[in-house]
Formats: structure tokens, sequence, C-alpha cells
């Protein structure tokens, strides 16, 4: 077999990449389906940023939630220009909760991380 052309391997990229493009969309439309919270726990949330238990950032993203300048729906599923604000909030639940979050997933007999791997892997193929 011969080589294929330059041609050929644009085009076999590109079809790769509309592939996992098309992935992509699927799991942010899977993502965006399910609310994170309820709304009794966003409006908890809510109080809690603004009052500062949050942090700095979070009590800004509330205020601007109360300014009607973003929403939590927005914020996310990383659709509001201001999503950037809850990664300081996030790396300090993953640093807080992080061992908790282990042993659950340890404690769960449902849970493989080879399943993960081989569905991603899944994935790529039917692409």
């Amino acid at each position: 077999m011969s080589e294929p052309t330059p041609e050929e391997q644009v085009a076999a990229a590109m079809v790769a990449f509309q592939a996992t493009l098309e992935m992509a969309r699927g799991h942010l439309a899977r993502v965006a389906a399910t609310p994170v919270h309820t709304p009794d726990e966003r409006h908890q949330l809510h109080r809690d940023a603004l009052d500062g238990r949050l942090g700095p950032d979070m009590e800004r993203l509330a205020r601007l939630v109360e300014d009607g300048e973003t929403s939590w729906g927005e914020v996310f599923e990383g659709s509001s220009p201001h999503a950037g604000l809850l990664h300081s909030h996030l790396e300090t639940m993953e640093q807080r909760y992080a061992e908790d979050w282990k042993q659950a997933l340890e404690d769960d007999p449902t849970f493989d991380p080879r399943t993960v791997e081989a569905e991603m892997l899944d994935q790529e193929d039917d692409g």
C-alpha cells in the first residue's frame, strides 16, 4: 500500500476532527441538560456566596447574578463570560473533598475506572 497523499491525510484529519467535535457537542448537551443544583441548593449557594463564605470570586459572581449580568446556570454551563471566577471555588472544593471523593469511588461497587476508559475508546472507534 502506498502512503496517503497530503490531501488524504487532511481529509482523514478532518473526519477525525468532526467526529471529536460531535462527541464533544453530545457531551455538552448531556451536561447542559442535567441541573447541577436543585433550586433550593442554588438559592443557598447564592446566599453563601453573597455573604462571602465561599471566597471573593464567588461573592463577585453572586453580585453579577444579582445585577442580572449572568446567571448561575450560565456560570455552571461555562457559557457565562464570568465562568472563570468559579475556578478558585472548585479548586478549594477539590482540595477540601478530594479524599472523600476518592473514598466514595473506592467504596462504590459499581465504579470501575476501566469502564470509563473503555467508553472513551469506544467513542473514538465509533468516530
